[in-house]
């Protein structure tokens, strides 16, 4: 399982799905949706329950980041409970 937050000049979005090829594709796409003619305005936090991941998951995961990454999208990895957290204290400063 996968949760990631996408954090852009255009909007945010929050992302939770299995770490497949097609739930990654999809992330991907909703990561270009928000991206500007500078890719580094985009920024990409993720979670990865490591409980669940194989190593081979774990690798293709972390060749998916290191290329974002290249694209220029600032990738930052945290805890499930930093990425929930995060969002939290986001949306009640929000209702202030």
């Amino acid at each position: 399982m996968l949760q990631a937050r996408i954090i852009s000049t255009r909007g945010s979005l929050y992302f939770a799905a299995e770490a497949t090829p097609y739930d990654l594709e999809n992330l991907r796409t909703h990561i270009r949706d928000l991206q500007t003619t500078k890719p580094s305005d985009v920024r990409l936090e993720l979670s990865l329950d490591r409980r669940a991941a194989d190593d081979a998951k774990s690798m293709q995961m972390s060749a998916w980041l290191r290329r974002l990454a290249a694209d220029g999208v600032q990738v930052s990895v945290c805890t499930s409970a930093d990425l929930a957290g995060r969002g939290l204290s986001r949306q009640s400063h929000a209702r202030r």
